[in-house]
């Protein structure tokens, strides 16, 4: 053996080796433990007092050491695992949600567009009454038909001198384009 032991007094408690660090290193500062040979075991040592005149130091026990790595891994997993669980959960309901809610608004758009064009046709439709109601020839067949006829005595205003003019009509005032009118 390469390294020399030193004998321990009696009476000298032993001192309890250092577990912070691996065993073959030493901790940073500090000197390496000397390995001492144990002669017998604890138990069948005699029992010696403290020597006279010798102080003697309280026995440093380390802490107790922390549970398995194991158990120690299981416990922080599982909530982590459950967060990332109720995450993915989350997100693929939100995707759900807004899928169906855009769905909606295009089922929406379709409908409003349809009746937009719908509504579009029946104007133009309209339109085209309006303008074959409003010609001349046709006011003229439903007066007719409603028994109304045309005044053949046809009195005119004239806007120049302000004066009533009836009967026959000058060739230069029948050139003036009325509507409805045919002389």
């Amino acid at each position: 053996m390469g390294t020399q032991t030193m004998p321990r007094n009696p009476g000298t408690p032993r001192q309890a080796p250092d577990r912070r660090t691996p065993p073959g290193r030493t901790a940073p500062g500090r000197p390496r433990p000397v390995r001492r040979p144990v002669s017998a075991p604890r138990h069948t040592r005699p029992v010696t007092g403290p020597v006279p005149g010798q102080v003697t130091r309280p026995v440093m026990r380390p802490a107790p050491r922390p549970a398995a790595r194991g158990a120690r891994r299981a416990r922080p997993r599982t909530p982590f695992i459950l967060l990332l669980v109720g995450l993915l959960g989350g997100a693929l309901v939100s995707l759900l949600v807004i899928s169906t809610t855009l769905a909606q608004g295009a089922f929406q758009i379709t409908n409003l567009q349809q009746q937009n064009a719908d509504l579009a046709r029946q104007e133009q439709t309209l339109t085209n009454e309006v303008a074959q109601a409003g010609n001349p020839a046709a006011i003229a067949s439903e007066a007719s038909q409603l028994g109304m006829r045309q005044d053949p005595n046809l009195k005119f205003i004239d806007t120049k001198t302000g004066k009533i003019v009836t009967g026959k009509v000058s060739k230069a005032d029948a050139a003036i384009n009325v509507p409805g009118y045919n002389p």
